[in-house]
């Protein structure tokens, strides 16, 4: 019997239990790396008042963000959709632990520095017009979209295909889910860059 199994191993668990148990599964030098890695940058470029190095974090953090959300739906999940059942289960099990720290880290990175950036360090507009208002908000909410939608449905999808014998019908559903919330992911991404291009460029 998969200890998955058990209810309480299903996401049922407190929060503590369950980040510790994805950690573990991850590798937990690589959990604590994905997160700490890219917020260090945050530290540096706030600690010696460095506007380039903030800015480059930015970019490099969004574009691995946007880059995740494209390859998901795009590449990913039809990958997985081709493979026979239980070799799709254990690839998801490797990757699911792993993708969850790694795009909460960079994904935090990306709207703490694009936050700095405007309000504080950087271009200095805050919320003193609609377009800045617009590009923290969609930033923001498109974390907290994350947080509450994608993850949660890979991680359901990661307990099922972790059970001895997980609901098939359930794995489908959400393996059709998660590409349509990729590319609305993608689009709203896209509706940011177009945004902070034209900040820049003065449009």
């Amino acid at each position: 019997m998969s200890v998955f199994d058990n209810p309480a191993e299903t996401g049922e668990l407190p929060l503590l239990e369950r980040v510790q148990h994805l950690a573990a599964q991850a590798n937990p030098a690589f959990a604590g790396g994905s997160i700490l890695v890219p917020l260090l940058f945050v530290a540096v470029s706030v600690a010696t008042n460095s506007v380039e190095l903030l800015f480059y974090t930015h970019v490099a953090a969004g574009a691995v963000w946007f880059a995740f959300a494209l390859i998901f739906p795009a590449v990913i999940g039809p990958v997985l959709g081709g493979l026979d059942p239980e070799v799709s289960q254990e690839v998801t099990a490797k990757l699911t632990p792993k993708s969850v720290f790694f795009l909460f880290g960079f994904s935090l990175t990306t709207v703490l520095s694009g936050t700095l950036l405007l309000t504080g360090m950087g271009l200095g507009y805050g919320f003193s017009s609609f377009w800045p208002t617009a590009a923290l908000t969609a930033g923001w909410g498109l974390f907290l979209f994350g947080l509450l939608v994608p993850h949660r449905l890979h991680l359901r999808a990661y307990y099922e295909g972790s059970r001895e014998r997980p609901d098939t019908e359930l794995l489908a559903l959400l393996g059709k889910r998660l590409p349509v919330i990729g590319v609305f992911e993608a689009v709203v991404m896209l509706g940011i860059i177009f945004i902070m291009t034209g900040m820049r460029l003065g449009i």
